[in-house]
């Protein structure tokens, strides 16, 4: 069984407020037609479990999900690109909410990182059974 809430009728939105573009797809999450469940990552932790599980959503693994070129992440590790593994990405993402590449938006078994806030969106209407389970690439710069 899924430790996050996986509904259809419910959106549950994964963010760092500090980050522009948590708060951004916060506020249009917020604007939409539709109940959403926000975790702001700031004041909120989810456990190492509900990590791996977005992780597979995403099917992407826990690394990609940190922004290697964010400050506090350099400050730890410096220019170095270190290999992550599971275990240290979980460590990261836990201590270091604000490193998290992009937020998190999951309806059901749809997930997506939103790299611009429109993103989010796609999770709106209740039919996006042809939506995929990845990352919606952009032009946009974090």
């Amino acid at each position: 069984m899924a430790l996050l809430a996986r509904d259809d009728r419910q959106m549950v939105l994964l963010y760092h407020p500090d980050i522009e573009l948590g708060k951004q797809c916060f506020a249009t999450a917020q604007a939409a037609d539709i109940k959403v469940l926000s975790i702001n990552l700031k004041k909120d932790n989810i456990s190492d479990t509900e990590w791996v599980e977005v992780s597979k959503l995403l099917n992407k693994s826990l690394a990609e999900m940190i922004n290697q070129e964010h400050p506090v992440f350099k400050e730890i590790y410096g220019d170095s690109q270190p290999n992550l593994d599971q275990h240290d990405a979980i460590k990261i993402l836990n201590k270091h909410p604000e490193t998290l590449v992009y937020p998190v938006a999951i309806r059901g078994n749809q997930a997506l990182q939103a790299t611009k806030t429109a993103d989010i969106t796609k999770l709106f209407s209740s039919d996006s059974k042809g939506f995929e389970k990845k990352a919606i690439k952009s032009n946009d710069n974090r």
